[in-house]
C-alpha cells in the first residue's frame, strides 16, 4: 500500500518545490504530464506494480491527491 509520505517525497524529488500537500496542484508546482510520468514510474519502481496502463487518463489528475487516489484503487 503506497503512504502518501512516499508520494510527497518522489514529487519534492521530481519538482525540486519543498511545500507539497496532498491538496496541491500540479499547475502550481509547475509540473507537465512528463514530470507526471517520471513520478509513475517511479512508483511503479518503489511498488513493483505496474501504473501506467491504458485505463490512466492524465487530464483527471490536477492534485496530488488525484494520484494516490488512482495508485491506492490499483492496490485494492
Amino acid at each position: 500500500m503506497l503512504q502518501i509520505d512516499t508520494l510527497l517525497d518522489i514529487i519534492r524529488t521530481i519538482s525540486g518545490k519543498e511545500r507539497i500537500t496532498p491538496e496541491s496542484s500540479f499547475v502550481e508546482l509547475e509540473m507537465d504530464s512528463t514530470n507526471l510520468v517520471e513520478v509513475l514510474i517511479e512508483l511503479e519502481m518503489v511498488m513493483n506494480v505496474d501504473i501506467l496502463d491504458a485505463n490512466l487518463n492524465f487530464y483527471e489528475m490536477e492534485k496530488v491527491s488525484d494520484v494516490y487516489d488512482y495508485v491506492a484503487r490499483l492496490g485494492q
